[in-house]
Order: structure tokens, then sequence, then C-alpha cells
């Protein structure tokens, strides 16, 4: 019959033995998910970096582009309460639009693996 010194002490190994497997088992997982990433060259990247810039660059904004809620301060200044940007869908589509310029996307070559 074990002690409850000797059973306290398994425990105690048992659970810094779970906590390294936890431990190893989300370290692999992130590793799993970083090689499951597509790739492109550098190049590549590079042109698409330049890409997003030329597109955010291009952008012009108006008032219209945002709603903004003014604020009577108590010494009769008028503030700006809240200023929110309205048109974040038009700054996704322009960005788009320039790597489509820039880019031929192509169709997903079936991996042989995934067919398993």
């Amino acid at each position: 019959m074990e002690t409850k010194e000797i059973l306290e002490a398994k425990i105690t190994g048992l659970e810094t033995k779970l906590q390294e497997l936890n431990n190893e088992l989300s370290t692999t997982q992130h590793e799993l998910k970083v090689i499951g990433k597509p790739t492109m060259t550098e190049n590549v990247y590079e042109l698409l970096q330049d890409t997003i810039r030329e597109a955010i660059d291009s952008l012009c904004f108006s008032e219209d582009d945002f709603e903004v809620e003014l604020h009577m301060d108590y010494d009769n200044k008028v503030e700006i309460n809240s200023l929110n940007f309205q048109n974040h869908e038009c700054i996704y589509d322009d960005i788009i639009r320039n790597i489509d310029k820039d880019f031929r996307v192509i169709e997903n070559e079936e991996n042989p693996t995934d067919s398993e």
C-alpha cells in the first residue's frame, strides 16, 4: 500500500508530465499549421507588398467616407466624440483590384496526399 506522500508525489509527477505533453502538443500543432501554409517566392512576396502599397498609396479619402459624432464640451467647444471609417470595403476592393492587375490566379493543383 502506497503512502499519502508517495501518492501526492506521483500526482505531482503526472501533472508535470501532462503539462509537458500539452506544451509539446501545442508546439507540434503550431508547426503543422506553419508547414501547411501556402508558399511563395521572395520575388512574388515583394511584388505583393509593392502591389498592396501602391493600392493604399492611391487611396483618396473624402469626408463622406467617415461618420463623425460631435460633442459639445462644457466650455462650449465642439469636439469630435467619435470618428468611424465607413468604406473599409472599398479599401479591400482597391487592394484586390491591384492584386488582380499584377497577378494571374491559377487553379489549385490537386495534391496526391489530399485524395487519400
